[in-house]
């Protein structure tokens, strides 16, 4: 019987060539918020990843159609605003702890029936280049999303390791996404310039490492953090 992976945030573009890629291995779910996907796999949910009792009612139909997850991508994202962090509201700040955070929390406590018979479900979480080294300026918002997700996949890790749950992350530099459209055009030619090979990441760049986190070549991997930036942070 093929795996189900569930790819959460399907229609953005690194969660789109995800579940592109994975869909050559297993069944793919995946779920979008304002852009429905033109391809429904083996179902295309819409969630709002905020709302706990729409998760629930999300993650409840697919395993009542089938039966099991075997992969949870989370590749969450939302529009940056580019501001130095004294002129944010906390609010700002707010909006994407709850996006990143607290919506894989939601994701993992619906999941934690299946989890406690020991189905060894593989999570995947897309952080940021971001959280390594130093961090970049006018994005502190956004920053600390990501690094609280981190603190929380890492937690897990630990925590439900002996439920054979694995939390691994992958920490891509900047991709060509949609993501990008706030960005001045001269930093994103810059990045590129900057970069040892010259330029930034494809969705596919980060989509076949994902790829190889849900396969069962990565087993004894658990709370791994994976840099996809080109040799621009090396740790």
């Amino acid at each position: 019987m093929k795996k189900l992976a569930l790819v959460i945030g399907g229609s953005g573009g690194i969660g789109a060539e995800t579940a592109k890629v994975l869909s050559k291995n297993m069944k793919v779910c995946l779920t979008y918020n304002k852009n429905k996907v033109k391809q429904n796999y083996s179902g295309a949910y819409k969630m709002d990843i905020r709302n706990e009792e729409n998760i629930k009612k999300i993650v409840s139909e697919i395993l009542k159609e089938h039966k099991k997850i075997d992969v949870v991508v989370y590749s969450i994202s939302t529009p940056i605003k580019n501001k130095k962090a004294v002129d944010l509201e906390w609010s700002d700040f707010q909006e994407h702890i709850d996006m990143q955070s607290k919506g894989l929390f939601s994701v993992v406590k619906e999941l934690s029936p299946l989890i406690s018979q020991n189905h060894g479900i593989k999570f995947i979480v897309v952080l940021s280049e971001s959280c390594l080294g130093n961090p970049p300026s006018m994005m502190a918002h956004y920053v600390t999303g990501k690094y609280s997700l981190m603190g929380l996949t890492k937690t897990l890790a630990v925590e439900l390791a002996k439920n054979n749950c694995t939390f691994n992350m992958v920490s891509p530099g900047m991709v060509k996404t949609d993501l990008l459209s706030n960005f001045p055009s001269k930093m994103v030619e810059m990045a590129a310039y900057n970069n040892p090979m010259k330029r930034i990441a494809e969705p596919s760049d980060v989509a076949k490492v994902i790829s190889f986190l849900a396969s069962k070549d990565s087993d004894y991997l658990n709370g791994v953090n994976i840099p996809i930036n080109g040799g621009n942070i090396i740790l």
